[in-house]
């Protein structure tokens, strides 16, 4: 029963954000090269330990407040389900290994990795109380991993991939934040109280345009493939479809649960990765 705890408390689920680190190795062409994916593969490795070890950070620190909402209350810490010192522990090992095995990888990586450690940690402890500033930090954090994608293979990676990915996340985080006022009466924290639902739509409903325009200028200008167009119908569908879960009162707040769960959703994102893989290909 503990392992199982311990399992869940890391958060497997979650380990699909970390896909990022990829993306420099796709929109670079590097995927054909065997030497750049086996880099991508290790440093996308490097971000689930380290990831998992904040998560585990992240609900020790948060345990109190965990208890007292409505879902939260069951993760394997707050339930009591998972000891406090065993989680502590782990979360220095994967930490510690995670900083080990990228410095072994390379100085700036690892230095990108403890940059994020550093920024998820704030996070943890002040920044997600901090109205607007902790979906900032959110939306920082998916950044990161595209450097560290980049930096593992040596690329350079385009300012508009990091403008998208930067918008999109912040996207992501505002839906989530929206969920979490409409779903719940009783705040597990008091940054909630300072979000309205309709400064969070309004939100919403400035990010989603900049998303478009930005895709597709990058679709127009960014890459040398005149089929990479080809990708801005399934980008829209999938923007408008998460737009649609969100606003569904059953909707789950967390957005990757959102991919995992709803297919539509997923196959969209699947079929827009092996569409660009397929373009960028053939150029």
């Amino acid at each position: 029963m503990m392992f199982t705890a311990l399992l869940s408390a890391l958060r497997p689920k979650q380990w699909i954000k970390n896909l990022l680190v990829f993306a420099p190795l796709v929109f670079s062409r590097e995927f054909l090269n065997p030497g750049s994916v086996k880099l991508a593969v290790i440093v996308f490795g490097i971000f689930c330990a380290t990831a998992s070890g904040i998560y585990l950070l992240n609900d020790l620190l948060d345990r109190d407040s965990d208890k007292k909402h409505f879902i939260k209350k069951q993760r394997a810490i707050a339930s009591g389900k998972l000891s406090p010192k065993i989680a502590a522990a782990t979360s220095a090992t994967l930490i510690i290994v995670s900083i080990f095995l990228a410095a072994k990888l390379s100085l700036t990586v690892a230095g990108i990795i403890v940059g994020y450690i550093f920024l998820q940690i704030a996070y943890s402890v002040f920044l997600k109380h901090i109205t607007i500033i902790d979906l900032l930090a959110i939306a920082s954090g998916f950044i990161l991993r595209i450097f560290a994608g980049g930096a593992a293979i040596n690329v350079e990676i385009s300012n508009w991939l990091l403008a998208i990915t930067f918008l999109l996340a912040l996207l992501l985080a505002t839906g989530k934040r929206l969920r979490e006022v409409e779903s719940t009466g009783i705040f597990s924290r008091k940054v909630l109280e300072n979000y309205s639902p309709q400064f969070l739509k309004t939100t919403i409903q400035i990010l989603l345009p900049a998303i478009l325009v930005s895709y597709l200028f990058y679709s127009f200008q960014a890459n040398d493939s005149p089929h990479f167009i080809f990708t801005v119908p399934i980008m829209v569908y999938g923007l408008l479809r998460y737009l649609f879960l969100i606003e569904k009162k059953s909707a789950n707040e967390n957005p990757t649960d959102l991919l995992l769960e709803d297919k539509p959703l997923l196959v969209s994102v699947v079929l827009w990765g092996i569409s660009v893989i397929a373009i960028l290909s053939l150029a």
